[in-house]
C-alpha cells in the first residue's frame, strides 16, 4: 500500500508524491494510522482551493489503510494460535518420554526370543505376507497373515526360522507384501513400523518433534504424526 506526502513550493500549489509505508515488522498498525492521518490533515490544510482533494482517492487510501491494519491484526492472532499449538504439542509429546512407540521403520530386535513390529495398511488387502530377513538379505521366516483390513496391524515374531529352529540375535529386518483381488497393493499404501523408545522432546523452528532410539540404537527425530501407536 502507498500513502502520500505533501511537498510545497512558493510558486505552485502543493503536489502529491508517493511514499511507501514502513514494513509492519518495524512499524505498528497504530503508528501507520497516525502517520496516514497526519499526512491527510497536511494535504487538506495545504490543498489548492481551486483543485480540492479527490474524495474517491482519499476514500481508497483509507480503505487500503484498513486492509493493512486488518492484516497486521490477523498476523498477530495467527502467531498467538501457532505459539499455543506448539505449547500444547510439547505438553502432549513430553508425556511420551520413556515410552515405547511404533514409528516408521523395518528393523527388528529379538528380546528374549521375541520381537514386535507392525504395518500400517492404507487400504484393505486380501492377502498379506511378512518376510523376516537376516543381515545378508536372506529370508529366514515367512508369515502369511491372510486378509487384513486397512489400518494398523500389530505383528510378532518368535525368533525362529521357517524350519522351526531358533535363530540368534543379529540384526534383522522385515518386508511386507500385500495383494488385493490379485493386484499388488502399492508400496505407498504399506508402511512398516518398528519399535522405538522416546528419549526427549525437540522444539525447533516452530515444530515439535520427538527424539527416539529405534532398533539397532539408531537415534533420530520424528514428528508427532509419525507415532502410530504407544506400546508401553
Amino acid at each position: 500500500m502507498t500513502i502520500t506526502s505533501v511537498t510545497a513550493s512558493p510558486s505552485s500549489a502543493p503536489t502529491v508524491t508517493p511514499a511507501v509505508v514502513n514494513n509492519a515488522a518495524s512499524t505498528s498498525a497504530a503508528q501507520t494510522q497516525d502517520s496516514f492521518l497526519q499526512l491527510l490533515v497536511a494535504q487538506i490544510q495545504n490543498q489548492d482551493p481551486t483543485k480540492p482533494l479527490d474524495a474517491s482517492a482519499m476514500t481508497a487510501q483509507m480503505s487500503q489503510l484498513n486492509v493493512v491494519a486488518g492484516i497486521n491484526q490477523l498476523n498477530t492472532t495467527l502467531s498467538s494460535i501457532a505459539a499455543a499449538t506448539q505449547a500444547n504439542d510439547a505438553i502432549q509429546a513430553s508425556s511420551l518420554i520413556g515410552h515405547s512407540v511404533m514409528v516408521p521403520g523395518n528393523n527388528i530386535e529379538l528380546v528374549k526370543g521375541s520381537a514386535k513390529m507392525g504395518v500400517q495398511l492404507g487400504q484393505p488387502a486380501s492377502d498379506v505376507q511378512v518376510n523376516i530377513l537376516d543381515s545378508s538379505g536372506n529370508v529366514v521366516n515367512t508369515q502369511d497373515l491372510g486378509a487384513q483390513a486397512a489400518g494398523l496391524q500389530n505383528l510378532t515374531w518368535d525368533g525362529t526360522a521357517n524350519a522351526g529352529a531358533s535363530l540368534g540375535t543379529p540384526p534383522y529386518t522385515f518386508a511386507v507384501k500385500a495383494t488385493n483381488a490379485g493386484q499388488a497393493v502399492p508400496a505407498s499404501a504399506i508402511t512398516p513400523l518398528a519399535v522405538a523408545t522416546v528419549n526427549n522432546v525437540v522444539m525447533a523452528g516452530g515444530v515439535t518433534s520427538l527424539n527416539v532410539t529405534s532398533t539397532g540404537n539408531t537415534e533420530k527425530n520424528i514428528s508427532l504424526s509419525n507415532v502410530y501407536e504407544v506400546i508401553s
